[in-house]
């Protein structure tokens, strides 16, 4: 059996030096990395977040009703046009378009 009064007594575990007075220093930079992450993720979802906000504004801006009003106006007035003017008005538009497709494709090619 073994004696264990006569085994050597020694320490097993050894501290580095300046161990106890760099550890506050450690876990100050450790807490500050860690606020750091977390500021950079608040930061992104705020980004992220102003961003949604702009495009839903856009898309409410650029398709509300208001462009839509043309339209109706345009259709009031060929209901409410008579038959020649609305003819010679559509006559009009179609020839300046077919002349401007003829132009670009002139010089197109």
């Amino acid at each position: 059996m073994i004696d264990l009064e006569n085994i050597e007594k020694r320490e097993s575990y050894q501290i580095p030096e300046n161990y106890f007075e760099e550890l506050p220093g450690r876990v100050m930079q450790n807490i500050h990395q860690e606020q750091r992450k977390r500021r950079n993720i608040l930061l992104s979802a705020v980004a992220a977040v102003a961003i949604l906000v702009v495009a839903v504004g856009i898309f409410f801006t650029y398709n509300t009703p208001e462009g839509n009003t043309d339209i109706a106006q345009t259709q009031q007035t060929v209901t409410t046009a008579p038959e020649e003017e609305v003819l010679e008005t559509i006559a009009t538009d179609y020839y300046s378009e077919e002349l401007a497709m003829m132009d670009y494709y002139e010089y197109a090619y």
